[in-house]
């Protein structure tokens, strides 16, 4: 499906055509030298899977077809941005091509792992490369989906996800009305949505929010009512969706910075080598077929760590902090004395 490009003064026409694994990867290529790490043409085959030929293409035509500021410093020995705010034009997708792949998504969590939905899945994944940089999806948990989920994901309604992105796309502020299942309240608030996050099947709305006067995560299922205010916003200027994001665990964030290390013994290991936890995460193997896993997090994440390190039992072992340390096992004193007797209603014997 052709899918229209936008058009502005500060912007250059994309193409009219491109495949969307080629604009995929040009995204990454061009997220890459706006980190301002001066990449090689080999730092760039390594981070697409490609060939150094193919990279050199994707550059050419990112010179050529997208009048991209390109160029490179022979003392960094790596290519560069002369205009560092330059960006990709968006390939934007329609109102309704953007509800359809909330529909979708949704309806791929309730079916059955077959083949036919597997190949959907890939296309969804693909699909998901072309969205809003303010859509930010977990394509992980979303090629999975139901098969490696923790739990279901709660229910969002497509049309909410559409609103929300459409706002933190357009810049346009909301009116909401959120439930919060800790203080078992509804508020209604104002808010700046900057991103539409997916995490583990799980849809988020991060924004401003404009009472509070800071960022806030907001559950897009507990969203009870959304309204247009038809006013729009400036995100604020330290405003950085990545810098936001790569903190902390999961949705949990905020506090000190702190290293966390996990050792797994060799049953264990064997499936955690398969897995990504965490942006920053290291592995050291250990004596036996052992797996030492160390991350950066913030200690306000340390309780949803703590969860997390406990669904593997006896087979993963809390190293550092001292701190998570003393919460799973203060988690796992209660367990005990839980477990320690019958419950309550059922005869002893």
């Amino acid at each position: 499906m052709k899918k229209p490009i936008q058009k502005s003064s500060a912007e250059p026409s994309a193409p009219r055509r491109i495949h969307k694994y080629a604009f995929a990867r040009l995204t990454r290529i061009c997220a890459e030298i706006q980190r301002g790490g001066y990449p090689t043409k080999a730092d760039l085959a390594r981070l697409t899977h490609r060939t150094p030929r193919t990279v050199q293409s994707d550059l050419r035509a990112l010179e050529n077809d997208w009048d991209a500021p390109l160029a490179f410093d022979r003392e960094q020995n790596g290519f560069y941005f002369t205009q560092p705010d330059w960006r990709l034009p968006r390939v934007n997708l329609t109102e309704g091509e953007l509800l359809s792949f909330f529909t979708a998504e949704r309806l791929l969590r309730r079916v059955a792992d077959v083949t036919e939905i597997r190949l959907v899945r890939s296309a969804l994944r693909n699909l998901a490369a072309l969205l809003p940089e303010e859509v930010n999806v977990d394509l992980t948990a979303l090629e999975q989906a139901i098969s490696f989920a923790p739990e279901p994901a709660a229910d969002v309604s497509p049309q909410t996800l559409r609103q929300l992105a459409e706002a933190a796309t357009h810049r346009e502020t909301l009116r909401i009305e959120y439930f919060s299942p800790h203080k078992n309240e509804r508020t209604e608030r104002e808010v700046n949505i900057l991103i539409v996050h997916n995490w583990m099947g799980e849809w988020y709305a991060i924004g401003w929010d404009v009472a509070k006067q800071d960022y806030r995560d907001f559950h897009a299922g507990r969203i009870l009512k959304l309204t247009r205010t038809q006013r729009s916003f400036t995100p604020p200027p330290d405003w950085h969706p990545q810098s936001y994001l790569k903190p902390g665990f999961g949705m949990f964030r905020g506090g000190a910075p702190v290293t966390v290390v996990v050792d797994f013994d060799a049953y264990q290991a064997r499936y955690a080598r398969e897995r990504s936890y965490h942006d920053t995460q290291q592995r050291e193997e250990l004596p036996e077929g052992g797996l030492r896993l160390t991350f950066e997090t913030t200690d306000a994440a340390l309780a949803q760590v703590a969860r997390w390190v406990m669904q593997f039992g006896a087979h993963a072992e809390v190293i550092e902090p001292a701190t998570l340390r003393q919460m799973v096992r203060k988690e796992i004193k209660q367990m005990q004395e839980l477990y320690s007797h019958k419950p309550s209603g059922y005869p002893e014997g």
